[in-house]
């Protein structure tokens, strides 16, 4: 009759300590202890160093997949600084070379926040939205990943600065004006209700009530209500009618897509999950996407994107996704 498993010696859960100890050694304040830590944790036993080699294989074969990732967007390659930090990242090399593994990027790929995030005056993290009452006048709902600045009052307007993210905006009036300085540019309203995105090079404003002036590159816009402009360093794109009920669908909870690309919607769930979705086929990341999912089912939401598209969904290690 065979011996009953020792539960220390499960594989399942040696997996789980094994990719805890793997994501351990690549935080920014990993320590030389850390890294010793997890040598005597592997040398436990042959099962403890097989988890060990197994998770660092699954690492070691996303290789491509990071490199292609970081073509795309070299800022990833390169984790936050933190001032000196030599003997952490001797550490995190030491213990790599420990566990037999070589992955030639350092894969941030957002897993953690940027020093900009905690140098902000306000911020969220992923899938967080925060509400700020800044003054009478001036009211902020911020969604995911968002970074804001108060600037104070400024030649009679009450000013704040999107770093990066999403808000909705409330200027309630009777008062002096207000004045969101995002990217390139700034929008004022006195009394208005509007939404700016700013995830990329572009910022786009969108007037959900009221009016708003919108200036970049010594050009300036006015938005009524329904209305959308995009801006970046080279100035305003025309104005046009927007999907408001899709630009506020955030603020219910909910995210909607109608004809955006499957790379799209991706890029907009890895801003509401831990972790990171990286899609690996070009001819599934051009597909149009129509679909509606509550912000706390992107898991779900992956799971229907490869159902109608017949993708291949695989799970590797810290919450990252391989869609192809």
């Amino acid at each position: 009759m065979l011996g009953a498993m020792n539960p220390s010696e499960d594989p399942d859960r040696l997996r789980r300590e094994a990719e805890q100890w793997w994501l351990r050694l690549r935080d920014r304040d990993a320590t030389r202890g850390d890294a010793e830590a997890m040598k005597q944790w592997r040398a436990r036993s042959p099962s403890h160093a097989r988890a060990w080699n197994e998770v660092a294989r699954l690492w070691q074969d996303m290789d491509p997949v990071l490199r292609q990732a970081v073509r795309r967007d070299p800022g990833l390659a390169h984790p936050p600084a933190r001032g000196p930090s030599r003997p952490a990242r001797r550490a995190f090399l030491g213990a790599m070379a420990a566990g037999g593994a070589a992955v030639a990027v350092w894969p941030p790929l957002s897993l953690w926040p940027s020093l900009l995030d905690f140098t902000a005056d306000f911020r969220t993290g992923t899938a967080e939205q925060r509400e700020l009452a800044l003054s009478d006048q001036l009211r902020v709902q911020m969604n995911t990943q968002t970074r804001i600045n108060q600037r104070g009052a400024q030649a009679g307007n009450e000013a704040i600065e999107l770093v990066a993210g999403e808000a909705q905006v409330e200027a309630a009036g009777g008062g002096a004006p207000v004045v969101v300085y995002a990217g390139a540019g700034a929008t004022r309203a006195r009394q208005a209700r509007f939404n700016l995105r700013y995830t990329g090079p572009q910022v786009c404003v969108t007037c959900l009530q009221g009016s708003v002036q919108v200036e970049a590159a010594g050009a300036m816009q006015t938005l009524a209500q329904g209305e959308q402009v995009i801006y970046d360093d080279a100035g305003l794109q025309p104005a046009l009618a927007a999907d408001t009920v899709q630009v506020d669908a955030w603020r219910t909870g909910t995210l909607s897509f109608a004809g955006q690309t499957l790379a799209e919607v991706v890029d907009e769930i890895n801003r509401y999950r831990a972790g990171r979705v990286l899609v690996r086929n070009a001819d599934l990341a051009a597909r149009r996407v129509r679909m509606r999912f509550e912000i706390t089912q992107t898991d779900l939401a992956l799971h229907m994107l490869r159902d109608l598209y017949g993708a291949q969904l695989t799970r590797l290690p810290g919450g990252i996704v391989l869609l192809s």
